[in-house]
């Protein structure tokens, strides 16, 4: 058995060139077919504990999909990423210039808030950050006597190490509005608040809210495992009631759920794979 050649399905899918201009074909990994025969060679080595052998007790998950429309701006900014992708698509820019993996990641920001791709445009009340905002603090509100703790999961957008965002880093993808794309002006430099990042964003807001800012933390403030050990700490005890972090930062190994009641997730991630460890709407568990 332990010489046996384990047999393999194999998957052809489209991917994405390394020069990110056009989609190609690879064969992938898809699944085994003699899974017994593997299960029977894992277990040699592995004790398998499932949730059911255990009798563990798990919550009640009610999931929520907060839906919100999108302004104006994104819309045209969508339109403005359509027209390049086709320029891509007919040859008629150099992929130096621009390229499909460009136009993904610029989409994946512009759906999640449109400052982050340029901190001079309108906060909108009907955002996404802002919704998430508001849903927060409802639940918050709603759990005071009880001290329960919600997570924010957000991939992009992440805190920068300065509380404020150089010109340099603010003057990638510029776009003018009236054609689909936007420019900046030097005007909005004079705004009391300056975006720099949708996590300190939503702490701010909270803040502004009534949450003390005690009870709100970021993973990655966190820099090494004792104070991730202290910070997780905090969170068990509703200390900290509101942790916002990446799917890298706070996904597998994060033992805070003691006192969780709801966990948010404002973006989808880059690799489809984490599809399975990411929850996709905003959950609500009961006690």
């Amino acid at each position: 058995m332990r010489g046996q050649v384990l047999l393999e399905k194999l998957l052809q899918q489209l991917n994405f060139c390394q020069n990110g201009n056009k989609f190609k074909i690879k064969t992938s990994f898809s699944r085994f077919y003699n899974i017994p025969e593997l299960m029977s060679m894992f277990r040699e080595i592995a004790d398998i504990q499932t949730a059911e052998t255990l009798n563990l007790p798990v919550p009640k998950l009610e999931k929520h999909i907060i839906e919100v429309e999108p302004t104006q701006i994104q819309e045209d900014m969508v339109k403005a990423l359509g027209e390049r992708a086709e320029a891509i698509r007919n040859g008629e820019v150099s992929i130096y210039q621009d390229n499909m993996l460009n136009i993904t990641n610029e989409g994946r920001k512009l759906a999640l808030d449109q400052r982050i791709i340029n901190s001079m445009l309108p906060d909108e009340k009907q955002s996404k950050v802002n919704a998430c905002i508001n849903y927060i603090y409802n639940v918050w509100n709603d759990t005071a006597d009880e001290k329960l703790t919600q997570l924010v999961f957000c991939d992009l957008s992440t805190p920068k190490k300065t509380d404020s965002m150089t010109m340099e880093e603010n003057e990638e993808n510029v776009y003018e509005i009236d054609k689909g794309e936007l420019e900046k002006t030097e005007e909005t430099q004079e705004n009391e608040y300056q975006f720099t990042d949708v996590y300190n964003d939503i702490k701010k807001k909270l803040i502004e809210l009534g949450i003390p800012e005690e009870q709100i933390a970021f993973i990655h403030d966190a820099t090494t495992e004792t104070k991730k050990e202290e910070l997780f700490a905090k969170v068990r005890t509703g200390e900290i009631r509101i942790l916002l972090g990446s799917t890298f930062k706070m996904g597998a190994g994060t033992n805070v759920q003691d006192l969780g009641i709801a966990y948010h997730d404002l973006d989808c991630p880059y690799r489809p794979r984490r599809f399975n460890t990411k929850r996709w709407e905003t959950c609500k568990a009961g006690k």
